[in-house]
């Protein structure tokens, strides 16, 4: 086991398959002519709009709160959750922002909730065509679950079966099912 298997092992996380692919679909859809920085205080406003919209069912309740936004001294990456996103300078960008956010909504790493809330956050907040965005993630092998929105409960995000447009990506030996799980013996 490798040094980056063990730390994700001890950590207890799943192996987030679809990173990758998500970061290299954002550098050559999402960020090119988005990159406009913003001061933290216009970040602090997106992230409340943002789950003022997602999370509009709950938003009269007493405990609700959007998550914190702080401004990521220290740190070289983003990160999202429910309760905090962090950015340091260079990360703030509203379609950085809107996938730290979209982390703080699905829960599932970079996969097919998560997908389905940036997708819909990017319609929403930067007027993207949501249609186009999933016909290219398709054919980029990404797959996205489906996000519904409504003013009485906010986003709901659910994943989809396996055949749900996404093509499965071909491995090395041309197959495209996933290699069988290996069996310890003893």
């Amino acid at each position: 086991m490798g040094a980056s298997s063990r730390t994700r092992a001890a950590r207890g996380r799943p192996r987030d398959h679809q990173r990758s692919r998500v970061y290299r679909f954002e550098e050559e859809r999402i960020f090119p002519g988005r990159d406009a920085l913003m001061d933290l205080d216009a970040c602090r406003a997106l992230v409340d709009a943002v789950f003022r919209w997602a999370e509009a069912g709950r938003v009269h309740e007493p405990d609700w709160a959007p998550p914190r936004v702080t401004d990521g001294r220290g740190r070289r990456h983003a990160c999202g959750s429910r309760a905090v996103v962090k950015l340091p300078r260079w990360a703030r960008t509203a379609p950085v922002v809107l996938h730290e956010c979209a982390h703080g909504l699905a829960g599932d790493g970079h996969g097919p909730r998560f997908v389905a809330a940036y997708v819909a956050l990017l319609e929403r907040f930067l007027g993207m065509d949501g249609a186009g965005l999933r016909a290219a993630l398709a054919r980029a092998g990404i797959a996205c679950g489906e996000a519904r929105w409504s003013p009485e409960r906010g986003l709901r995000l659910k994943s989809l079966p396996a055949q749900s447009g996404v093509s499965p990506r071909k491995r090395k030996n041309g197959s495209t099912r996933p290699p069988r799980p290996k069996t310890k013996t003893s």
